[in-house]
């Protein structure tokens, strides 16, 4: 099924409602593999998002599960790593690191920006802004680079204390300016100067919306299904 897609949500895929994808990249010599698997409805708007780990073999199983309600500026997040006897919240203060194992983060995966940030008035030029974190946050601030017109966000960087901490960068765009979703991303620690890039092994491919109705191990299998129904590395 085909929609008109939520405005300014990152990681679109033309007007497809419900869509996967395959992601890989390499740590040293170790090759990664993770499926991403999104859901957007409207009235409310709303997007459903997991992040599956395929490689390497001994975490495979871990996933990420988000649930975000634009319009009731709501967000929630679950991990679970194999180890762990049943998933758990990832809390507000937390959303800002990484995912288990990886230097992406949480917000570096959501459709929009998370519901604890807020647009600050600060002037910016064209093409970027500011949010600013709740108090309690101790200084947080996330800086974006977005594509006019779109609001598609290109780069987004990290600050804790007033200290940029994480980048988040599209390397490159798919060549349709109905596809937004990215063919290569690089996530750097500021800190460390460690970085990793990601890159997309193939186009987007729909999913049923129910897919998304029967829990995170199902929908891995309906995603695996797609993919290799799609052909090598879609």
């Amino acid at each position: 099924m085909r929609v008109a897609g939520p405005a300014r949500a990152n990681f679109r895929a033309g007007r497809l409602a419900s869509y996967a994808f395959g992601v890989e990249a390499a740590i040293g010599h170790n090759p990664m593999r993770y499926l991403f698997a999104r859901r957007f409805s409207a009235a409310p708007e709303r997007a459903v998002t997991a992040i599956f780990v395929i490689k390497p073999d001994v975490l495979f199983g871990t996933y990420v599960w988000m649930e975000e309600d634009r319009d009731a500026g709501d967000c929630r997040i679950s991990t679970f790593l194999p180890t762990m006897r049943r998933p758990i919240q990832v809390v507000d203060r937390l959303v800002f690191d990484c995912l288990p194992l990886t230097d992406i983060g949480y917000v570096d995966l959501m459709a929009w920006s998370h519901p604890v940030l807020q647009l600050t008035d600060d002037e910016q030029e064209a093409g970027r802004r500011t949010y600013r974190g709740p108090a309690s946050m101790d200084g947080l601030m996330v800086d974006e680079c977005y594509v006019p017109g779109t609001g598609v966000v290109v780069e987004r960087v990290v600050r804790q204390r007033g200290e940029p901490v994480r980048r988040w960068e599209a390397l490159e765009l798919a060549g349709s300016a109905a596809d937004w979703l990215p063919r290569r991303v690089r996530v750097s620690r500021l800190d460390s100067g460690h970085r990793t890039d990601f890159t997309r092994s193939g186009p987007a491919v729909p999913l049923a919306a129910d897919d998304f109705d029967g829990g995170p191990e199902s929908l891995r299998d309906a995603v695996a299904r797609a993919l290799a129904e799609a052909g090598p590395r879609s």
